[in-house]
């Protein structure tokens, strides 16, 4: 997408026009806004000093954030030994944006790159960064990212893609401000980050890059940016925020995948990263701790900008909890969502019912449908039915008939079991054929009759044991279930198999339950002792 066919938000920071420098520029600017980095600062600095591009090819800007350590006489210091530095110093402001804005003020590269001063680069990184930008001709270089000190971090990926696509390539998912980035663009677009937000200014300074870009490329390796998760989680980063900052982050980021993109799978890709990472998290503690007149400002702003624009998949990729705090959100006052959170710090029960449903309290049960209120995922767009049904000694087949246009928007559908009266879902496995809006699924016999255990419920010779499950259709991606629905009985259509003994295992039966919903009974016979066994008495 071009630069000048961009959909912006309006930005308060309007960048000033560019001194000549007097001479070539540099081929990148470095950019590091600073708060009592410390020791930090100066490794980053060294770092920056080691580099295999050229020093007169490296501008360094460094603004200091009215630090109260002995940053300022460090920097001094420094840049009378380093030409290639620039220092500035400001009162402080409590967050990286206003010193961002002074170094883009100062830079004269063609590139810029926001770099924290708790981080540092790899020896040969800026050098591989400008001259795959210049080959490529990039708008945007991302480098692959090492982390230190975080336990479980992956290695960064080798892969260098080209030119990358901001949703499959996984760029959205890192909105941080670590890029390089050609500075032509940042000023067409008169862009400065925000200054009214302590956190989230990068992802809204970086989404509006990247929808402005026109190529966009990936650099793979080691050892290029390395990020520091500090041992006492004091990274600005990991500070919680508050509900008016989650507020601003959450509106202007949905606003700029509204303005950019058009109504389809790919705006509900986009958008799907602020309902599930930043607004489910603002509904928990930013909610609780700020005031009653916040709290119902903030649900009116979401209303009202925020949910005519969810994807109804987010519900299903939320976990009970974030899904319950969504719904309620939607519909309930500021109260309502208060004693909901006081209610999930506690262990959730359980209420009677076809499949688990939790229960909230008499207000907040009366204010969510039974449906919201089941455990699991939200319901696929149309009710499936059970329309044939066969069991033999091997294998349990089941014919089952969805609305078309639902079968073929859902993508891959499994078949699952819930056991009533508990949290248990047990995984069927994916549909063996399709044929329209109809689904025939094959469960082993075996992997039914495992599952029946010590723990079922005991037949009245002592002997046999029973489990009978709930069945629901499931749809995933990528793993993860997105939408769930149970299997209802095709009224006249299907006769259950457990009243007619027309099946060819009588160890396996499939019913329905008062509701019409199906059942699958499993039953096992244990063989007796031979203690307990009859004997021939001669």
């Amino acid at each position: 997408m071009k630069p000048d066919s961009l959909v912006r938000l309006p930005n308060p920071q309007a960048a000033p026009e560019q001194r000549d420098s007097g001479g070539a520029a540099p081929a990148v600017s470095v950019i590091i806004a600073t708060y009592n980095a410390g020791p930090l600062l100066g490794q980053a600095l060294d770092a920056l000093a080691g580099q295999s591009l050229p020093a007169h090819l490296i501008e360094i800007i460094v603004v200091d954030d009215g630090s109260t350590d002995d940053t300022w006489r460090c920097l001094s210091e420094l840049q009378g030994m380093r030409s290639n530095l620039k220092i500035f110093q400001q009162p402080h402001t409590g967050g990286p944006s206003a010193g961002r804005n002074r170094g883009l003020s100062e830079a004269t590269g063609g590139y810029v790159f926001f770099h924290d001063a708790d981080d540092f680069l790899g020896p040969d990184a800026l050098r591989r960064l400008v001259n795959l930008a210049q080959q490529q001709d990039s708008d945007i270089v991302i480098p692959r990212v090492s982390w230190f000190g975080k336990p479980g971090a992956k290695p960064p990926s080798t892969r260098t893609v080209l030119d990358a696509d901001v949703v499959d390539n996984g760029v959205w998912g890192a909105l941080t401000p670590h890029k390089l980035v050609r500075r032509s663009l940042i000023e067409a677009l008169e862009l400065r980050f925000n200054e009214d937000m302590v956190q989230g200014e990068d992802q809204v300074f970086m989404a509006t890059c990247l929808f402005a870009a026109r190529k966009i490329s990936i650099l793979g390796g080691r050892n290029l940016y390395n990020r520091r998760l500090l041992p006492d989680n004091s990274n600005l980063s990991r500070q919680r925020q508050t509900l008016a900052n989650k507020q601003l982050t959450t509106t202007r980021m949905v606003a700029l995948v509204v303005a950019n993109t058009t109504l389809g799978e790919r705006r509900d890709r986009l958008l799907r990263r602020v309902f599930v990472r930043t607004l489910s998290s603002a509904l928990n503690r930013p909610f609780m701790a700020a005031s009653p007149e916040e709290r119902k400002d903030f649900l009116e702003v979401m209303r009202g900008e925020v949910f005519p624009h969810m994807p109804r998949s987010v519900l299903g990729e939320l976990a009970d909890p974030q899904r319950l705090r969504m719904i309620t959100a939607q519909i309930g006052k500021a109260e309502d969502l208060v004693e909901l959170n006081q209610v999930l710090r506690k262990p959730l029960s359980y209420g009677a019912g076809d499949l688990p449903t939790y229960t909230l309290g008499p207000h907040l049960d009366q204010l969510l449908s039974v449906e919201a209120r089941q455990a699991g995922a939200p319901r696929l767009p149309s009710s499936p039915t059970l329309c044939e049904v066969a069991v033999s000694r091997r294998r349990l087949t089941l014919t089952v008939r969805l609305e078309e246009t639902s079968a073929s928007s859902t993508g891959r559908l499994r078949l699952a079991a819930w056991l009533p009266d508990s949290q248990d879902f047990v995984d069927l496995g994916p549909e063996a054929s399709r044929r329209g809006s109809v689904l025939t699924f094959k469960i082993s016999a075996r992997r039914l009759l495992r599952d029946v255990s010590a723990s079922s419920e005991h037949l009245g010779d002592g002997l046999s044991t029973k489990r009978q499950w709930v069945l629901l259709l499931q749809a995933a991606t990528k793993g993860r279930m997105t939408a769930a629905s149970p299997i209802a009985v095709a009224s006249d259509a299907f006769r259950p198999a457990a009243a007619n003994g027309e099946t060819g295992d009588s160890r396996i039966q499939v019913g329905a339950t008062p509701r019409g919903l199906v059942v699958v009974t499993a039953m096992r016979t244990s063989r007796a002792p031979l203690w307990h066994r009859h004997r021939l008495v001669v």
